[in-house]
């Protein structure tokens, strides 16, 4: 039986030209990425929960770091922007909630609604006996949420996460990058004029691999990535205080005329 073809996914060729267009931006992000990964490997041995909670968001921030490399590495530049969205947000909370850990029990108990949510959209996924658990785990934590009206709240932090942003100094970030991917996310007419390419003569979308959005996306998820190391040295004094200097100077340099 003659092997399977293999598949290739992506656009590998598309590497030189990426690299000749942001070499060093590229070869900065990398440099960043294994300094992320030494400060993932100088964690404590142990966390408390509030710890733990940030840490899991700054690992989160991270993983998308990862993600947007491999869709901008590939010119996909437009959904390594909607990666860049996600990355802002959990970075902002990890940061919000270590500024303000007690609201990190809001963070928590909300995993009561949402459990309780899902499995009652589709109850047969448990057993009868873990259901009547959800709910009564469910209807605990909801008084937390409820406002005057009895009516429960559908985040688990009751200011937005642009309220958020302006509590740790990034409120001009929410303002134009995040704002920016969250409209490419949700297809709106700002969404479809980004996804649009030629002279405007003609009804073009553009399609990988391109270089189009790929700025965007590597300062905006570069950015947002240090802001999370950031917040993890503050959390645990791992004593990373210089690197994390010297990689805002040299993310400074490099991106002073993009």
């Amino acid at each position: 039986m003659a092997d399977a073809e293999v598949i290739r996914f992506g656009f590998p060729d598309f590497a030189s030209t990426l690299f000749a267009a942001k070499g060093p931006a590229l070869q900065l992000a990398d440099a960043h990425s294994r300094l992320a990964n030494e400060m993932l490997s100088a964690l404590p041995g142990q966390m408390n929960v509030e710890q733990a909670v940030i840490y899991v968001l700054v690992r989160m921030t991270t993983t998308g770091w990862v993600e947007l490399l491999i869709l901008m590495g590939n010119g996909a530049g437009l959904g390594a922007m909607k990666i860049a969205r996600g990355m802002f947000e959990t970075a902002v909370m990890a940061e919000y909630l270590r500024q303000v850990p007690a609201e990190i029990d809001d963070y928590l108990e909300y995993g009561r609604i949402l459990q309780f949510k899902r499995v009652k959209v589709s109850p047969g996924v448990v057993s009868p006996e873990r259901f009547a658990e959800f709910e009564v785990e469910f209807n605990r934590a909801k008084t937390r949420f409820q406002d005057q009206n009895g009516r429960t709240r559908n985040q688990w932090n009751k200011h937005p996460i642009s309220y958020m942003a302006e509590k740790v100094g990034r409120k001009e970030q929410y303002e134009l990058p995040y704002s920016l991917a969250a409209s490419i996310h949700h297809g709106n007419f700002e969404a479809l004029t980004a996804h649009l390419s030629g002279d405007g003569s003609a009804l073009e979308v553009e399609s990988p691999p391109s270089l189009e959005w790929v700025n965007q996306a590597l300062i905006s998820g570069h950015t947002y990535l240090l802001q999370a190391l950031d917040t993890l040295n503050d959390l645990l004094n791992l004593g990373f205080d210089d690197r994390l200097r010297l990689a805002s100077k040299e993310f400074g340099k490099v991106w002073s005329n993009p």
